[in-house]
């Protein structure tokens, strides 16, 4: 008898199992990065952004692939959903909707600081990053590496100094006392010369296709109440103050606080004004 319930118990986990992982699926289908997949699969050759900056044009199959793959990469590197991304990028940069997406896929929150002040008042610059990153907690921070004769790098440096000896080729996590959240200090550049302490957006991405079981790993599942965007209320001096309201996936979509982002997920092609004089 007891060896027949065993056998039982072994043929139905399988099933569970497999009925575990269809809800997963089902459910980070809902989330913005999931609705942008299935567009992706059906209308992959279609033209949906195109930035003046760099002359870039993105299909919605390849927004949902360096989307995807940035995801993987947030979540192999260690981060889960529920984790926090602050952005120091422009928003006319395409680095910035791929984040928005990916942030999206992975169950991350979002949070948007206003690289400009860095040009015209580079002191308040880091004093508006020392802030963004004690009160939104961090885990990972990405930045452009130059641009608008201003020099990114040399900023998050003063701001966290262990990134000028921290290198990432010593296979260490990166540590930075002021900000103990801090995992992922991560720029737009191609290299590693001069900023070793840094990674490049690019080495961040990982094409599995396989978002589905980097998640799986979590233990956790992401959906349309997950948070996606949180809100900084800032000063008149430029200097976040403290948080503002956290969106969820759907209120995202429905308040369309990214307008690019919402523009992607109704099929609109849209031209994405703004450049950027190089360091």
């Amino acid at each position: 008898m007891l060896s027949r319930a065993l056998n039982q118990v072994r043929r139905q986990v399988p099933r569970v199992a497999s009925s575990i992982a269809r809800t997963q699926a089902v459910r980070s289908m809902t989330t913005a990065g999931g609705k942008l997949s299935e567009l992706a699969t059906k209308f992959e050759h279609v033209d949906v952004l195109r930035y003046e900056h760099k002359n870039l044009k993105f299909t919605l199959s390849q927004m949902n692939h360096h989307a995807d793959s940035l995801a993987v990469g947030f979540l192999e590197c260690g981060l889960i959903p529920g984790d926090v991304v602050l952005s120091w990028l422009p928003s006319h940069f395409a680095e910035q909707h791929v984040l928005q997406f990916a942030c999206s896929k992975a169950g991350l929150t979002l949070y948007t600081l206003d690289p400009s002040l860095a040009v015209s008042d580079p002191e308040a610059a880091k004093k508006a990053l020392t802030k963004a990153l004690e009160i939104t907690e961090a885990n990972a921070l990405i930045c452009q590496e130059a641009g608008s004769d201003t020099n990114y790098i040399r900023l998050v440096e003063s701001v966290i100094p262990e990134l000028r000896i921290f290198n990432q080729d010593d296979g260490m996590p990166f540590i930075a006392p002021q900000f103990p959240h801090l995992r992922l200090p991560i720029h737009t550049g191609f290299d590693y010369s001069d900023k070793a302490g840094m990674i490049p957006l690019s080495d961040m991405l990982c094409p599995t296709n396989d978002l589905a079981a980097s998640l799986k790993k979590t233990g956790k599942t992401v959906g349309e109440k997950t948070a996606l965007m949180g809100e900084l209320e800032v000063g008149s001096d430029g200097v976040p103050t403290k948080k503002g309201k956290v969106l969820s996936n759907d209120e995202v979509l429905k308040s369309g606080a990214w307008p690019e982002f919402n523009a992607v997920l109704k099929k609109e092609y849209t031209e994405v004004e703004g450049t950027g004089v190089a360091f």
